[in-house]
């Protein structure tokens, strides 16, 4: 079997069936209903400003693997007066919320606070648990855990049955439209995307440490941005799908730095290189991130001088940067030797 089609063959075995998508997402879709009506009746804050949930991360882009048990949400609040970001000057990609108006468990001194806004969720979360710890949803009864607890930048609840295991990340965040941008406008993201679509702002930390910090996201401009390529998204599929086998090897290689090869490569490239054939495409995209990873640097597409790469502890970065060398020595090896296949790298 060719290179090309062992790489179809390998996309087909990665790709969700409908048919087992369905029962997760009804039930993943109750249980995130029931969990946001139990939030607001235990904490009044909460309540007030929820502002609804919205899908990130594969669920969003339409490229979740194999199982479909995993769902990030950002959990969008509107304080009841008026926050406004402002850029940070010393981080780039990061800002902070200014708030007008009166108190709030999660301002300090004028600004929304990371840690008091984690502290705020995460007591809303015990209270919800304290009176519960399973629900019943579509004949199956799942057994609830609260298990990150809003310390880092989500809290994870995961749910399990006899039959099924579904987790959630829930990341608080709060929504703004283009005209409160505080950033260059990205090239790469038409003007149309940018005034259709909001963008986000995301509890994150980073050196040098402030509570205010919150980092812009804009999942939906990058959806954007991949849609209508349909080789763009299987090149990814492939990319997780790869990383997944070694992940102990690649630890906290996330999904999104893999995208974000592929985004630094959509400001570079002319659509017809996009054009070219699935493996063809994977190749230079795994090449990309290697050469990313000699060079120390990947850049965040939306503020270049912000390097992904640096929310990785020093060893964990080493054996990222070691074994992606190594399966790419492999990658090439299987695609000009016949005999080797190219399944190993992948199951």
């Amino acid at each position: 079997m060719s290179f090309a089609s062992q790489l179809q063959s390998i996309l087909q075995k990665l790709l969700i069936n409908d048919a087992d998508r369905a029962p997760y997402t009804a039930d993943a879709i109750s249980i995130c209903n029931e969990l946001m009506d139990d939030l607001k009746k235990e904490d009044d804050h909460f309540r007030k400003a929820f502002d609804g949930l919205s899908l990130s991360g594969s669920y969003l882009d339409r490229v979740k693997l194999k199982t479909p048990d995993e769902f990030d949400m950002h959990l969008k609040l509107k304080l009841p007066f008026q926050v406004t970001p402002v850029r940070d000057s010393q981080r780039s990609g990061f800002v902070f919320l200014r708030y007008t108006g009166g108190s709030h468990p999660a301002v300090v001194d004028g600004y929304v606070n990371r840690k008091s806004l984690q502290d705020w969720i995460r007591n809303a979360f015990h209270k919800v648990f304290e009176s519960y710890n399973q629900i019943k949803k579509g004949g199956e009864t799942y057994k609830l855990t609260y298990t990150l607890q809003g310390h880092g930048c989500s809290h994870t609840i995961e749910a399990q049955s006899p039959s099924k295991f579904i987790s959630f990340d829930f990341v608080p965040v709060f929504e703004f439209t283009h005209s409160q941008w505080p950033l260059p406008d990205p090239a790469s993201v038409s003007h149309n995307v940018r005034q259709n679509w909001n963008w986000f702002a995301v509890p994150q930390q980073k050196r040098p440490a402030d509570d205010r910090t919150f980092m812009v996201c804009a999942p939906h401009w990058e959806r954007e941005m991949m849609k209508g390529n349909y080789n763009l998204k299987n090149i990814l599929r492939l990319m997780k799908g790869m990383r997944d086998k070694h992940i102990r090897e690649m630890p906290h290689l996330s999904s999104y730095m893999l995208k974000t090869v592929i985004l630094l490569q959509l400001e570079k490239r002319p659509d017809t290189y996009w054009q070219k054939d699935l493996a063809t495409l994977f190749v230079d995209m795994w090449t990309r991130l290697v050469q990313h990873f000699r060079d120390n640097n990947l850049p965040f597409f939306l503020a270049h001088d912000c390097n992904h790469f640096d929310r990785l502890k020093r060893d964990d970065f080493l054996k990222c940067k070691e074994t992606a060398e190594i399966l790419y020595h492999k990658i090439n090896l299987t695609r000009n030797e016949s005999k080797f296949y190219l399944d190993q790298l992948f199951f």
